[in-house]
């Protein structure tokens, strides 16, 4: 937090601040903001209306409304005479701003006083004594742009054209750098010796035409871009009713199709790729179990996985070799470690899952969709610049980009008129390029924010080209409404059902999503076929067998379906083909027993067990009949019931005291990782509350308005140290650098922002320094351990965290 209003003032006024508040801003306020620096602050509303074409009518209302929010931001305010002002910051960003070189003063600032005395001759202007009052002669008389024409205009031939050409594209300005001979070169040297063409004092490099003289080549007609109004999309009626329908239907689909993925993932890990991820043979996999695309399947995983459901193999908190006082050597964590005997490792659960797939579809939906809120990426982008694909789950930068992407397409549509929809996804995503005009285009985008816009309709924020209820509500989630999405979706999503309807065709239909116990039951008893707003199983000899095995009873397992049936009833309203296809599974069930030391087998038909001791497809077991109604297997107990039961026969295990073994998979989870073990970089700061910003603004408003001491206040130590810090450490800002060299000088705690070579920011508190160019040496408190930083990739300095 800053502790004083210059402080403040400090952070508001640094590169990453200012790029980072521009990221937000519609497209009106980046051309007014670059119009200002074009323009050379300090200057008037009048001339930056003239420049924008937006004096009167609904332009002038444009730009007083981009003002007003730049200055709401920081970025442009007025001083007490009217004269507009930007950040100095905002000159780096638009170092050309709208194709303009800096201003004639700037240019010639280093230009001698004879020179300055030729040009003035050259013109035929009065030359004064001082080299000051010179520039001042040249300034005034270029920013008169009617005088600049005059002078072009009686030029000899050759000079005209190529300002021309110089003033719209700079291409002939960049050529004049290696080329000044024949008649272009001629032309040049006119232009240079009368300052409408300046290059640079050492000689060197491309000529440079001076802002005042571009704008009188552009003429009095030209004026820089300026679009207050947003594009209107192709526009299609909606009632709220049918936004509402599509809302359920988008909602209810996704939620059904992130508890198939994540219960497959639950049931059969998908297998991690010794580089990390889940590559293409494990999506396609995925999507055929759960008839589920390639982008829903890699949408479902991402959230999850950022919301701690899923866990890698290999996952560990990062682990370091160095203790307090020892060698500063760092091993790396490692996300998803190779496991060398089954690839990369597996994709499994946590804990979280299961209490995940026990809330009701609205709180399984809301988890899901705020996850995907925060993701520092685009989830379902799938290739890079260069078309080559990558796994889900692989590690890549966050890009705060993404996140400003969903917020301005959910902005774009929330802005349509009541009851319209953009008739195209293509309308909506040009739309939400105007209001983030900042945000990188995806390489598979073929239209604007094409894979964000898909993103959000499936998980309902974007439902007939318009916002929905659900992403009206996220928008709206906040530290004071942090249940604004989970309230909205349990007020429209149907509740989990928990009764199916029992065909005669052997089949159980769920309209809706069912309960987590429901849907457990029916996938133990039945092969599950479809999928959506509408579930279907299929019971078969083998599901109901399955059922049997998991430690049911024939009758416990007819009277769990007939207290989920939607008929009601006892036993006895079961469908008869069900009860029948039960009774007669069971009657086979159990007839063969396999004992688990040394695999025998016994059962009370010495028929049977001498059809399995003469089944030619059973002869890899190598079974020998001991007595009528014993069989010795030279398998283990698991391949003898596995070949058994692919033969058609229902085999159970027996153990030692002679009782049924109930085979059911292990239900342990891994637990579910700590925050900062998950993935650094995906998961959001908190944004703070209201009342934390009213706080603050009431503490800085009462601080002292203190300033760091300049740099000839620090002894000599610290001066130097910080001069050294200034070479290295270039992102820096000058008080970030003076409050690093003072932590190092008197033994002070920093938290840093600390950028690693794969892209991810992160904040650490660093003790015990020690300086060494390139690097700072220091105790993280992060990683608990010595370690080694880059003075090039830190970002920031901070006072310590609490």
């Amino acid at each position: 937090m800053p502790r004083s209003p210059a402080e403040l003032a400090e952070r508001l006024a640094r590169p990453a601040s200012v790029s980072a508040v521009l990221r937000r801003l519609p497209l009106p306020c980046l051309q007014t903001a670059e119009a200002l620096v074009a323009l050379g602050p300090p200057t008037t509303r009048a001339e930056l209306a003239q420049l924008l074409d937006a004096r009167e009518g609904e332009r002038a209302v444009g730009l007083d409304t981009a003002l007003q929010a730049l200055a709401g931001q920081a970025l442009a305010w007025a001083d007490d005479e009217g004269r507009l002002h930007c950040v100095p910051v905002l000159a780096q960003i638009w170092p050309s701003a709208l194709g303009l070189e800096p201003p004639l003063a700037e240019l010639l600032a280093e230009a001698t006083s004879e020179e300055l005395r030729a040009m003035l001759a050259l013109l035929r202007l009065r030359v004064p004594v001082a080299k000051q009052q010179r520039l001042e002669t040249l300034t005034e008389h270029f920013a008169d742009r009617a005088w600049v024409a005059s002078v072009v205009a009686g030029a000899p031939p050759g000079v005209g054209p190529l300002l021309e050409e110089s003033s719209h594209s700079g291409v002939a300005l960049k050529a004049l750098a290696v080329s000044a001979s024949g008649e272009t070169g001629r032309a040049a040297r006119w232009a240079r010796e009368r300052g409408l063409l300046v290059r640079a004092h050492h000689g060197y490099g491309p000529a440079r035409m001076p802002a005042e003289v571009t704008l009188a080549l552009r003429g009095p007609s030209w004026h820089a871009p300026f679009d207050p109004r947003p594009p209107e999309p192709e526009l299609v009626e909606v009632s709220a009713a049918e936004v509402e329908r599509e809302t359920v239907s988008a909602a209810t689909t996704f939620g059904a199709q992130a508890a198939s993925v994540l219960a497959e993932c639950a049931a059969r890990p998908p297998v991690l790729l010794k580089t990390g991820g889940v590559g293409p043979r494990e999506l396609s996999r995925l999507g055929k179990q759960t008839q589920c695309s390639e982008a829903v399947v890699r949408l479902v995983l991402e959230c999850a996985f950022a919301a701690g459901l899923l866990v890698g193999a290999g996952d560990s908190a990062p682990t370091r070799a160095a203790v307090k006082g020892g060698p500063r050597r760092t091993v790396a964590p490692s996300k998803r470690a190779p496991d060398p005997e089954s690839g990369g490792g597996l994709l499994t659960v946590t804990e979280a899952y299961d209490a995940w797939a026990a809330r009701d579809p609205a709180g399984q939906l809301a988890e899901l969709t705020l996850a995907w809120w925060t993701l520092p990426f685009t989830p379902t982008a799938s290739q890079d610049r260069d078309g080559k694909s990558w796994p889900a789950l692989i590690s890549r930068p966050a890009s705060p980009s993404c996140r400003h992407a969903r917020r301005g397409v959910l902005t774009a549509a929330g802005r349509l008129p009541a009851e319209h929809g953009a008739a195209r996804s293509a309308g909506l995503g040009r739309l939400a390029a105007w209001h983030r005009p900042l945000v990188d285009r995806l390489p598979q985008d073929s239209t604007p924010f094409a894979l964000v816009i898909h993103e959000a309709e499936l998980l309902g924020q974007v439902a007939r080209g318009t916002l929905s209820p659900l992403g009206a509500a996220l928008t709206a989630q906040s530290p004071e409404q942090p249940d604004a999405l989970l309230d909205c979706a349990r007020g429209l999503l149907p509740a989990a059902a928990e009764r199916a309807r029992l065909g005669t065709d052997l089949t159980a239909v769920v309209a809706g999503p069912p309960t987590a116990a429901l849907a457990a039951l029916l996938d133990a008893a039945a092969e599950r076929e479809a999928r959506g707003t509408a579930s279907v199983w299929r019971f078969t000899p083998t599901s109901v067998r399955r059922a049997l095995d998991l430690g049911r009873t024939p009758q416990a397992l007819a009277q769990e379906l007939a207290e989920v049936s939607a008929a009601g009833g006892g036993i006895e309203q079961l469908p008869q083909p069900l009860a029948y296809l039960i009774t007669d599974t069971a009657r086979r069930h159990g007839r063969i027993r396999v004992l688990e030391p040394g695999s025998v087998l016994h059962g009370s038909d010495p028929g049977l067990l001498a059809e399995l001791a003469a089944h030619r497809k059973l002869t890899a077991l190598r079974l020998r009949l001991l007595a009528p109604t014993v069989l010795l297997s030279a398998a283990d107990p698991e391949t003898t019931l596995t070949a058994l039961r692919a033969e058609g026969y229902a085999p159970v295990a027996e153990g030692h005291d002679g009782t049924v073994q109930v085979e059911r998979a292990p239900a342990e989870r891994p637990a579910a990782l700590p925050a900062q073990r998950l993935a650094p970089t995906r998961a959001a700061r908190p944004a703070p509350s209201t009342g934390e910003l009213r706080a603050l603004a009431r503490r800085l408003q009462n601080a002292p308005d203190t300033r760091e001491p300049s740099q000839g206040e620090v002894d000599e130590r610290t001066a130097q140290t910080a001069k050294a810090l200034a070479v290295r450490a270039q992102q820096l800002t000058p008080s970030a650098i003076r409050r690093l060299a003072s932590a190092i000088r008197f033994d002070q705690t920093v938290t840093i922002a600390y950028q690693s070579p794969s892209g991810d920011r992160t904040m650490r508190t660093l003790s015990e320094l020690e300086f060494d160019p390139p690097f700072l040496y220091a105790w993280c408190h992060l990683s608990d351990g010595q370690q080694e930083f880059a003075l090039s990739r830190i970002q920031d300095v901070l006072p310590a965290r609490g």
